[in-house]
Parts: C-alpha cells; structure tokens; sequence
C-alpha cells in the first residue's frame, strides 16, 4: 500500500476545508494540520493499539470541526464533508475493534478518495462551472 499517496491525498482533503478560526473557536487550519499529523500515525501504526489512538484523535478533530461556523455557500459541503470522515473513521474503527489491522489500513484509502471529491467540490473547474 502506498501510504505516501494517502498521505497526500489527506493532506489535500484537508485543506479543501481551509478556512480560518471562527466565531464558535474551531481553529479549522489547526485542526487541519492535527489531522495530517493523525492520519500519518494511523498509517504507520505497526499494531492495533497505535493505529487505535490515532484513529480516536482523527474522530475528534472532525467533530469539532464540525461545530465551525462556514461561510453559507460552503457551509453544506464542509459538513457533508466532515460526516463522510466520521463515517470512514467509524468503518476504520470497526476494524480495528476486530482485530484486523491491515483491513483497517486498506480502509484508510477511503479517505483519500473523499478528499478527491471534495477538494473537487470546493473548488470546482471551470469547464464543470459552464456545463455542470
């Protein structure tokens, strides 16, 4: 597995959240890089336990990101967003309660897709601007 590509594609899922600290004290740009740093244990965990933690402290950063205050336009697809990590973590999650850690890494490439579409979402292109 290569984890070097999932580690930039979270990189880049997070950073489609970018935004700077709002009125209801979520610091998004820190959070952002906190989860980077979580997802990069997560992946190198070398046993349940470590990937356990990691995988605990990525779930909390995305519900707190998720009490933000976002500009409305974007407001529906930072949480549409956020709900889909809370959702690929708890798979992750299961996993590991299982037992099973190379089923949970091979789950992490789950959050690298979200970060395509939605990186793709927030910024959409031109081309998908004029003809939807």
């Amino acid at each position: 597995m290569k984890f070097g590509s999932i580690l930039l594609g979270s990189a880049l899922i997070l950073s489609s959240f970018h935004g700077a600290a709002n009125a209801a004290g979520v610091d998004l740009k820190q959070n952002m890089q906190q989860m980077k740093l979580e997802f990069r244990h997560a992946a190198e965990a070398q046993d349940i336990s470590s990937m356990q933690a990691a995988v605990t402290q990525l779930q909390a950063l995305v519900e707190s990101s998720k009490r933000g205050i976002y500009p409305a336009e974007k407001d529906g697809i930072y949480q549409e967003g956020f709900n889909k990590l809370s959702v690929a973590l708890s798979k992750i999650d299961q996993e590991l309660k299982q037992g099973d850690l190379q089923q949970a890494k091979q789950a992490l490439r789950e959050i690298d897709q979200l970060r395509e579409e939605y990186h793709d979402k927030r910024n959409p292109s031109i081309w998908s601007k004029l003809f939807g």
